[in-house]
């Protein structure tokens, strides 16, 4: 039986109104991806900008460089971190502010140390990163090789330098404003008062009120180190001056501060609104404070001695002048008071002030003993060798091309970070 032929049905083909309306919502959907992809880049852009300008941007600033060599944020932060491990929060701000000299330190092992002999190999900071348990990273070895060649440097070079012995005297020495004051203590020891106890009582030098005047011993080669902030004084020269016993007549030492001074002090007029207009001049003891009131009664301008002789840096230049009371500029309470109490064009009496620092006055020095070869202890030796080792380190700081960049800002930051970090 023959098939019937099958019906063939043809598709309609759209209306020019169907096509319309399909492109139209097929130019919609297009327009709703591309809006939507557009969306997104935006939004990871701006989160990519946002991370960018917290984290990219500020890790990679520079924060010093040295030579040619620059040091970025990133290097400050793990460098901080790494000196401030297992401190609290104040030792950390402390710490950011010495970083820069960290730094520099560290750069000075790196480049001069070659030059005196003394170098490092990549296997020995590989071996102490390992060691110390930190990534193999620029700031990790630069810090690692710095610590040897510093250590190599201490051991090979400086120690050496060291004499096992030297000439030593033992000394005790007390400071006092004036020869006339110093004569007086040393009738008081002259009589058999006890060294320690006048020191203690009427020294005005910080170091030797603080001991009693008890120096210890000082090495003749070495006494910079051993006196500290006394190095520049004329104390280690009178001492090796004197043989043991003796004590040493008053001596002048114009370089050696002291807690006191003297104040003289004249209103020049007064005023209703703004007090007294006062002028003065600091002098380092009542002796000399004495003299110079002498010298003003008997009609020297009181401006050029101020100028010549006082040691009031604020009003020196100005030929004395303090200002006016009601305005606030007059530092010193003893000079205020004075201002406040004077009639104009008279000239106060010498006056005290223990708050301010004056230079100048007189040394009683007595050698104990005496020795032409004591030998040094492992402790003295240390002292020496890390005074020398600074002295180095000092010197080619000097020599250096330092440019810093880190604002307080950036160093607030970088503590923050260190911080948060801690916290986590």
């Amino acid at each position: 039986m023959a098939k019937k032929n099958a019906k063939t049905e043809v598709k309609r083909l759209p209306t020019k109104r169907q096509l319309t309306r399909r492109q139209r919502q097929q130019r919609i959907q297009r327009i709703i991806t591309i809006v939507g992809v557009t969306f997104f880049v935006l939004i990871m852009g701006f989160i990519g900008y946002g991370y960018y300008i917290e984290h990219y941007k500020p890790l990679h600033q520079p924060v010093v460089k040295i030579g040619d060599t620059v040091f970025d944020m990133d290097y400050y932060i793990k460098l901080l971190e790494l000196y401030t491990q297992g401190e609290d929060d104040s030792e950390t701000w402390a710490m950011a502010d010495k970083l820069i000299e960290v730094i520099e330190y560290g750069e000075i092992m790196r480049t001069v140390s070659p030059d005196f002999g003394f170098t490092v190999s990549t296997d020995e900071v590989k071996s102490e990163l390992k060691r110390s348990g930190l990534p193999d990273e620029r700031v990790y070895r630069d810090t690692i090789s710095s610590t040897l060649l510093a250590s190599k440097l201490l051991q090979n070079y400086f120690d050496p330098k060291v004499p096992s012995e030297c000439e030593q005297v033992q000394v005790q020495a007390l400071f006092v404003e004036s020869e006339e004051t110093a004569k007086m203590m040393a009738d008081k020891l002259g009589g058999g008062e006890d060294f320690i106890s006048v020191a203690t009582k009427y020294s005005l030098e910080a170091v030797t009120k603080e001991r009693g005047g008890d120096l210890g011993w000082i090495p003749k080669d070495f006494t910079n180190m051993f006196l500290g902030d006394l190095g520049d004084s004329l104390l280690k020269d009178i001492a090796f001056d004197l043989e043991p016993g003796m004590l040493s007549e008053p001596t002048y030492d114009g370089a050696v501060t002291k807690g006191i001074g003297y104040w003289l002090v004249e209103v020049i007029e007064k005023d209703d609104t703004k007090g007294s207009h006062a002028r003065g001049i600091l002098l380092g003891s009542r002796q000399e404070a004495e003299e110079m009131r002498a010298r003003i009664e008997s009609g020297e301008d009181f401006g050029a001695l101020a100028k010549e002789y006082s040691q009031d840096l604020m009003s020196k230049e100005q030929g004395g002048d303090l200002g006016w009371t009601q305005q606030e500029k007059i530092t010193s309470e003893v000079a205020l008071a004075l201002a406040l109490q004077l009639e104009p064009n008279v000239l106060s009496q010498p006056s005290a002030d223990d708050s301010v620092k004056t230079k100048g006055g007189y040394w009683l020095v007595k050698v104990l003993d005496r020795d032409d070869s004591r030998a040094f202890d492992d402790e003295t030796r240390g002292t020496i060798k890390l005074q020398l080792f600074e002295d180095w380190v000092n010197e080619h700081r000097q020599k250096d091309s330092v440019e810093t960049y880190l604002t307080e800002k950036q160093k607030s930051w970088a503590v923050t970070q260190v911080l948060k970090k801690r916290e986590q």
